[in-house]
């Protein structure tokens, strides 16, 4: 899942982005991936209940945040930034998964987006659909991973006043997710953030592999 951070704030830019994964409905394993410019800090949590791994192997432990620092000095342009992060197995219970974002700015200012959808500050959420993909892998680290082809894609709104925020386009690439998701908005007060819909594998019973 890539989150591609605008700077529209006057005067400011973006020092600091943490991502919260969902308590309730774990994600097996979460990774950052490679970004010029930023060093990303991983926050892990001992869970409940084993649930899958990327390799098919039972795991208690998994990720409950990831905070991305920028390198200083802050950037020359005003260009967005991406941040990506591969994950799964995605869980089989539920229809969709809440991520909280909180983004930081070099004036101090700082913006939780958890709200439910409609808010003020809308979380991003990724609609679960579809079924396993066939022969799929699951890897992380070293190496550039694998994209499968596009899902459907949920429309972004046209902006209305102020549109500063995160701009998250749902791509979960690898890992046997066979995933290529919808974009995510997290738009102001006037710009609900709209739903994406992401296809992910559901894992078997036991034991299954990504």
């Amino acid at each position: 899942m890539t989150f591609r951070l605008t700077e529209d704030r006057p005067g400011a830019h973006t020092t600091k982005v943490q991502l919260i994964a969902p308590v309730d409905n774990p994600i097996g394993e979460i990774y950052p991936m490679s970004q010029d410019d930023w060093a990303p800090a991983t926050e892990t949590r001992t869970l409940d209940r084993a649930v899958a791994g990327l390799h098919g192997m039972p795991v208690d432990e998994t990720t409950a945040s990831i905070t991305w620092s920028r390198v200083e000095p802050g950037p020359a342009s005003t260009a967005p930034v991406e941040l990506t992060v591969s994950m799964g197995p995605m869980p089989t219970t539920g229809d969709s998964l809440s991520f909280t974002v909180v983004q930081t700015y070099s004036d101090g200012t700082v913006v939780r987006w958890a709200d439910p959808a409609g808010g003020a500050h809308p979380a991003v959420t990724v609609k679960l659909v579809g079924q396993a993909v066939p022969g799929a892998n699951g890897h992380h680290g070293g190496g550039q991973q694998q994209a499968a082809p596009p899902a459907a894609a949920a429309q972004t709104p046209a902006d209305g006043g102020s549109s500063y925020g995160i701009l998250a386009a749902g791509l979960l690439a690898g890992l046997g997710l066979g995933v290529l998701g919808g974009w995510l908005v997290l738009r102001s007060r006037r710009t609900p953030a709209p739903t994406a819909t992401v296809e992910t594998p559901r894992r078997e019973k036991v034991g299954a592999g990504a």
